[in-house]
């Protein structure tokens, strides 16, 4: 063995048990909890967006709804939520539009008792491509208001009415909005 690896050798040995050595034990009221499970969602949608219709350029307006499913990954540092969810979406407008959204919020929690809490926060939604049309992508930003129900010391289900606001991903000078509501039941998986 030459000189670098016996060197190496020796700083692992030596620094080993200073990464391995146990941690402090917290208690359960300083402890950071993940929560993983399904989310659905349900929204009335508005876009507004120009592009090139009949031989010219027209501002086209649309309104319509969406259905989304997908799983949801909190991660609770009372009284702050880290809420990151990824969800299939179907948008129908005057057309049908198919895509994967990504949706990442911080929300501040107020526990009301020890089952309920409500809160709201502030978010980022993205809008990825490809789609099943000539959708771009787009993003934009969340607003949601919370009420989160502890089932048990494991589960827990909550409740987002939430206002999105950003751009829409097909022709230009785009603008899109919703409202809707988001519901998903979480289960205790690790901690922090």
């Amino acid at each position: 063995m030459n000189k670098s690896g016996i060197i190496i050798s020796l700083l692992i040995l030596i620094l080993f048990p200073v990464f391995v050595s146990a941690q402090d034990v917290k208690d359960d009221e300083t402890m950071n909890y993940t929560y993983l499970g399904p989310s659905l969602s349900f929204a009335y949608n508005k876009a507004e967006y120009d592009d090139w219709i009949d031989n010219s350029t027209k501002t086209k307006k649309m309104t319509g709804y969406s259905f989304a499913g997908g799983l949801a990954l909190n991660i609770f540092a009372d009284p702050l939520c880290g809420d990151f969810q990824l969800k299939y979406t179907y948008n129908k407008l005057d057309y049908t539009l198919t895509f994967l959204e990504i949706d990442v919020t911080g929300k501040y929690l107020y526990p009301l008792n020890n089952s309920f809490s409500v809160g709201a926060g502030l978010g980022l939604y993205f809008e990825t491509p490809p789609s099943n049309r000539s959708h771009n992508g787009s993003a934009g930003l969340q607003f949601p208001l919370t009420l989160l129900h502890n089932i048990s010391q494991n589960t827990k289900i909550y409740m987002d009415l939430y206002y999105k606001y950003g751009s829409f991903g097909i022709g230009e000078n785009t603008e899109s909005m919703s409202a809707g509501i988001n519901v998903g039941l979480i289960f205790k998986v690790g901690r922090i």
